[in-house]
């Protein structure tokens, strides 16, 4: 029976080793949450996908933090009086000061639309509100349309994983190995400049 090469077998370790060292990096930046007396900006995205991120978002505009919110991949279903009625705090703000992107139906088409967006109203400088886990590959995205933004990464907590324990907790575990391939795999489409279109199909969503 033939024997890998010893250059093949170095090369598989090598792999192995660079994919475990990126993932402690990536785990790293997923367990990270935000500083609520953090930095300001002209304005403020939030990714749909959970409640503490648009509530945690409203808190941002309501203490002055960003002047406009958008709130990208909000299910076409759902009205601005159902959202107000979900998100404490926001009816006022809702008249005024809050956008709703209802045509985003993942990561990349949130960064799509926050880029129309941001470009369409002159920000140059944004706070990104997003889960933890899922902030890497948020501002992977938005950084390819957004080059010339500052833009403010505001990670939240989020009872879907936890983030202190998460070695030993396996929905945690799971939820950051399949972020990171799903991370690992958006780097390689930029790096590579592979067209993508976003899917016009309508999905379900809590918001």
């Amino acid at each position: 029976m033939l024997r890998p090469a010893p250059a093949i077998l170095a090369l598989c370790l090598a792999l192995a080793l660079g994919l475990a060292g990126g993932f402690v990096a990536f785990v790293f930046q997923a367990t990270q949450v935000a500083d609520r007396d953090g930095p300001r900006a002209e304005a403020i995205v939030a990714m749909t996908g959970g409640s503490s991120r648009l509530s945690d978002a409203v808190s941002l505009l309501g203490t002055g933090q960003g002047r406009r919110l958008l709130i990208s991949g909000v299910n076409p279903m759902v009205s601005e009086r159902e959202l107000a009625r979900l998100i404490p705090g926001s009816a006022a703000l809702m008249q005024c000061c809050i956008d709703l992107d209802h045509r985003a139906l993942n990561t990349l088409g949130n960064a799509m639309e926050t880029g129309k967006w941001v470009r369409s109203n002159g920000f140059r400088s944004v706070l990104v509100v997003t889960s933890s886990y899922h902030m890497p590959r948020t501002m992977l995205e938005l950084q390819r349309v957004l080059p010339d933004v500052t833009l403010i990464a505001h990670p939240v907590s989020t009872e879907a994983m936890k983030r202190n324990v998460w070695w030993k907790d396996p929905p945690s575990l799971k939820i950051l190995g399949f972020e990171y391939a799903k991370y690992l795999m958006a780097a390689v489409r930029l790096r590579l400049d592979i067209p993508t279109a976003e899917p016009r199909t309508v999905r379900a969503a809590s918001y």
